[in-house]
């Protein structure tokens, strides 16, 4: 083997693994702190800064590195290497954990610089120094091919992980491989740096060679290099927001996206025939125009989720790709290779910060979503009209460009109505926990006034504010439903204690009497401020002479670290979009709860969902820790919505009166074969809905 195959090979090897890591340990990390923070999509957002962040800064140093005499980036560099180790392993200390009264993202901001700053820093750096080093030991070469390359490794790690690795092994197992893992990285980079030994006089003939094959780098290449990954980035994060806040927080939906991000990449840099500029941006456009409208749809002809999302990631990747085929046909000369990949990942940082921080003060709705779309439908027409352009036959030239024209003007101002036009609501805010809003109706007959909140597109309370209606509880709350019994069951109770796990409009305070206690757990300040001044529930049961508890942060952090609250029943029903965040719903939540109720106490957990079947997981968790169950189904019945509860209790007269009930006379659910949730261990892919 000569020694230039041999170098091609070793480094390679090592561009893979860097990559493999570099996106493995997104999700993995990702995964092990959203119990921590409430299971919120803002975790996911503001774990994806940190990772643009680091990344821009490893490409920054690898820059300024490059700069310096071999030997001294040889000693730098293997210093650096050796310093990783020390962060290892990954896993964070539970000192990292939530009060409830800091600022979250801030907290997983310095939670992952102390925990994966260092070693994902050092995986940053790899891919620009590979091809640098790939430069001196191949002249000629082609050192784009290796940026191809580490993005398969990417690709590969983030496809690996929700249908291999999660599966397989619990967080806490996963970081201990991932960091055996960089044990090898670490052990490949020194033998890297140490095998760089470029002749200068061989390394300037390759850049020569490259400037020449290369257009010349003009001023506004560079803005270009910023600001088209800028909006790829914006159309990632921007998508993966919109996704998760209408149907679960998982890393199947995080790593989906992000994967057709980098497939982009992979085509883009691996060979400029993969790029047809006006075939792509024909498609860009076409895709990008249908997720700005598809919720435009008559009610009849609405996607399903499926739908959904299909059109959302073709539209992101298509979109991407159009962004990262320009970027490349801009490239530049080897000599400039670390500036292309710094100014690159500025780009991306800037795009993660703006979604990420900017985005959730300016914006109170996820208005970056269809902001992204516009952007990169312009984009893809600049592209297209472009290569009208390049046409020969003039008659033919202004034809294109008369029709693309008239196409994109029309399909532009559709978009700003789509997008742009925001549903009046009394009050719309947004944080780190989603968007809500108050929603004013009135009924045309009784000129009664209703109110409705809502987080995101889901409707998460309901009030009808006439002087005969304003204390019955409505929406999924009912008396009828599995929650309304419960609490019924204790209404004799002079003393009865409730606890209630997400707040909403508070509407489970109709049921609270003289002597009762009622102690509301949420998160999300902003809700405390709707259920206190928008809605009367609360106030109305104060003037029944029941009592309110309110407690601001984590519930299940809240909890464990309280004294046992004796409660009667005890309500799950925190809401993050339309699913349930995953921490509140493992064995070791349940024991908490379990710790917190009466010998005859009843935890009912609100379970209605399109999209996920968690019934049977509550079922084999109650099994597991000596409880029974019972399951509630209602359907739609005026101001009351289909609702689905599972009951955990060892109440044997309530079980006797309350068998399993549906209306749709479902059979009976059979315990699922997987494992069993835990905090280290929960897989949401394995039961989404394939309807």
């Amino acid at each position: 083997m000569t020694s230039k195959l041999r170098a091609s090979l070793q480094l390679s090897i090592l561009s893979l693994l860097s990559a493999f890591l570099l996106f493995q340990v997104q999700p993995l990390i990702s995964k092990f702190i959203l119990p921590w923070f409430g299971g919120s999509p803002g975790v996911w957002t503001t774990c994806m800064l940190f990772f643009q962040v680091v990344l821009f800064g490893g490409y920054a140093y690898a820059h300024g590195l490059t700069r310096l005499p071999i030997r001294w980036q040889a000693i730098i560099h293997s210093t650096l290497i050796l310093g990783a180790l020390i962060s290892l392993p990954i896993s964070p200390s539970e000192s990292w954990k939530p009060t409830g009264e800091e600022d979250p993202a801030m907290r997983i901001l310095l939670l992952l610089l102390a925990t994966v700053g260092l070693p994902y820093f050092v995986l940053s750096s790899t891919s620009p120094l590979v091809q640098v080093w790939f430069s001196r030991a191949v002249p000629g070469g082609r050192p784009w091919r290796l940026y191809a390359l580490s993005n398969i490794g990417s690709l590969a790690a983030l496809l690996s992980y929700p249908f291999f690795i999660e599966p397989r092994w619990d967080v806490t197992g996963q970081t201990w491989i991932w960091s055996g893992a960089f044990l090898g990285f670490v052990m490949l980079s020194l033998l890297g740096v140490w095998s760089d030994r470029g002749e200068k006089s061989e390394s300037n003939s390759s850049e020569r060679e490259n400037r020449i094959d290369s257009n010349p780098m003009r001023w506004w290449h560079g803005l270009l290099w910023v600001a088209l990954p800028a909006v790829a980035s914006l159309l990632l994060l921007a998508a993966t927001n919109h996704v998760c806040q209408d149907v679960a927080v998982i890393p199947f939906l995080w790593v989906v996206p992000l994967s057709l991000y980098l497939v982009t990449f992979i085509i883009c840099f691996e060979h400029e025939r993969w790029y047809v500029p006006a075939l792509w941006a024909v498609l860009a456009m076409g895709l990008i125009f249908a997720a700005a409208g598809y919720h435009a749809l008559p009610t009849g002809h609405k996607l399903k989720y499926t739908g959904e999302l299909a059109v959302c990631f073709s539209a992101t990747f298509l979109g991407c790709l159009v962004c990262h085929g320009e970027l490349v046909r801009l490239k530049p000369s080897s000599s400039q290779l670390t500036e292309f990949y710094l100014l690159m990942s500025a780009g991306g940082a800037l795009g993660g910060l703006f979604v990420s921080v900017i985005a959730p003060q300016i914006f109170t709705t996820y208005l970056e979503w269809p902001l992204a779309l516009l952007i990169t439908f312009l984009i893809a027409g600049v592209v297209l009209m472009r290569s009208s352009f390049a046409i020969q036959k003039r008659w033919l030239k202004l034809a294109m460009v008369f029709v693309i024209g008239v196409l994109t003007v029309p399909a532009v101002f559709l978009m700003k109505g789509w997008g742009f036009t925001v549903t009046e609501r009394l009050e719309r805010v947004r944080n780190f926990y989603g968007t809500l809003s108050i929603e004013q109706e009135w009924d045309t007959e009784t000129g009664e006034e209703y109110l409705q909140l809502y987080h995101g597109g889901i409707v998460h309370g309901r009030q009808n504010l006439g002087e005969a209606n304003r204390q019955e509880p409505v929406s999924y709350y009912g008396r009828h439903t599995g929650i309304g019994r419960a609490i019924e069951s204790f209404k004799a109770s002079p003393d009865a204690r409730i606890g209630v796990v997400g707040m909403g409009a508070a509407t489970v305070a109709c049921y609270g009497l003289k002597g009762h206690t009622l102690r509301f757990y949420e998160i999300n300040p902003e809700i405390v401020r709707f259920a206190k001044n928008r809605f009367t529930y609360l106030s109305d049961m104060e003037k029944r002479g029941g009592k309110m508890e309110i407690v601001v942060g984590d519930a299940r952090l809240a909890l464990d670290r309280e004294p046992p609250q004796n409660f009667d029943v005890l309500l799950l029903d925190a809401f993050s979009g339309d699913s349930v965040p995953v921490h509140l719903l493992t064995r070791e939540a349940f024991v908490i709860y379990q710790r917190h109720m009466k010998p005859n106490g009843i935890i009912a957990v609100h379970v209605t969902n399109r999209y996920l079947s968690l019934a049977p997981i509550i079922r084999q968790i109650a099994a597991d820790i000596g409880m029974k169950t019972t399951r509630i189904e209602t359907d739609t019945e005026g101001d009351h919505d289909i609702t689905d509860y599972v009951l955990v209790t060892n109440n044997q007269p309530f079980l006797e009166a309350n068998p399993n009930e549906s209306p749709w006379e479902e059979p009976e659910l059979e315990l699922p074969n997987s494992p069993i949730w835990t905090d280290r261990r929960h897989n949401l892919f394995e039961i989404l809905e394939k309807n």
